[in-house]
């Protein structure tokens, strides 16, 4: 699917010149009652807090957020797609991703940003601490969308104590040759965004960004380790743990068992399914799958972890038009009509 209309509705009301800009910073807390260990995909609250800014810095927004969406609609080979955990890795591509599937970031979305309902701050400080994000609002008579960039509490400075490992905004001053620290709040903006909001809709320019703002990768673990339990519960493999101590470093890996769980082919997992896992990865890498005594699959390092999630999620395919057999992790379930 080419670039669609709203992004075309995007660009017209950034030419508007009656247009209004809004600036909110959203911060994210853990809900009251819920512990942050807690494995509960929707335990998190987010607010979002009105900023006032110059007519220099909307000039800045603006015109950044003109040269994005232009870089987009002037090229013919930037295609729309469904969102996916995991998809081809290819340029020039923009992601849809529905407002209903954001869990609790729908609320910062309609309840509070869309009718302006926030609360303004008097300092960065009052939002430093839990600062995740800022979103800008533009709106024009044609109607109105939103983009969001991620931001960390290391890109803020405010007047508080710093400690040794925060970072100190500073200033060149020409008259004495000498760099000097600033006492003022500070807060660093590039001219990068990771998404915008239009009519319901998500449109994603940077994957790793949006994921982390809308709190997908919170949705990521509680898929990964569903996945991992299941696999556990069917007792056909040894050194289940392997996997779970893989995750905590790889994200590729918490990638891969959230496709899986997707796709669902963990719930297949049966003698039958780890014999044909056996021939697959004899005939693509040569590879023998280690066993117990008992028969059962035996994970007891990286590698064995690597080879059984790839043939969990179905790494090897099989071209149906050329016969060529692929190697990859993506790809979506479509329906055959016979």
């Amino acid at each position: 699917m080419i670039v669609n209309d709203k992004l075309s509705k995007a660009r017209s009301i950034l030419e508007d010149k009656s247009l209004s800009l809004n600036l909110f910073f959203v911060t994210r807390e853990v809900k009251d009652g819920i512990a942050k260990s807690a494995k509960v995909v929707d335990k998190y609250c987010f607010k979002a807090w009105r900023s006032d800014v110059s007519p220099e810095l909307e000039e800045f927004f603006v015109k950044n957020l003109a040269k994005q969406l232009d870089k987009v609609m002037e090229s013919e080979s930037y295609d729309l797609v469904p969102y996916d955990v995991i998809s081809d890795d290819l340029p020039n591509k923009l992601y849809a991703y529905a407002l209903n599937n954001a869990l609790s970031f729908s609320d910062v979305v309609n309840n509070q940003i869309i009718p302006g309902s926030s609360n303004s701050i008097t300092s960065l400080s009052d939002v430093k601490n839990n600062l995740w994000a800022y979103c800008l609002k533009i709106t024009g008579p044609k109607g109105c969308f939103l983009m969001f960039r991620k931001l960390s509490k290391g890109k803020v400075v405010t007047d508080q104590s710093q400690t040794i490992k925060e970072k100190v905004s500073s200033y060149f001053d020409s008259t004495t040759a000498e760099l000097k620290a600033s006492l003022q709040e500070s807060i660093t903006f590039d001219d990068k965004l990771d998404c915008i909001f239009v009519d319901e809709e998500f449109f994603v320019f940077k994957k790793s960004g949006f994921e982390n703002i809308v709190g997908l990768e919170e949705e990521f673990h509680e898929a990964a380790n569903d996945v991992i339990d299941i696999v556990k519960a069917t007792e056909l493999i040894e050194g289940a743990e392997h996997i779970e101590a893989l995750l905590k470093e790889s994200k590729s890996l918490l990638k891969t068992l959230s496709n899986i769980a997707k796709k669902g082919h963990h719930h297949k997992l049966n003698p039958e399914e780890i014999d044909k896992m056996k021939d697959v990865l004899h005939k693509f890498e040569g590879k023998e799958l280690k066993t117990t005594e008992e028969g059962k699959l035996l994970l007891e390092d990286k590698n064995d972890v690597g080879y059984f999630v790839k043939l969990l999620n179905d790494y090897y395919k099989q071209g149906m038009v050329s016969g060529d057999f692929y190697g990859t992790n993506g790809g979506r379930l479509l329906p055959v009509n016979y």
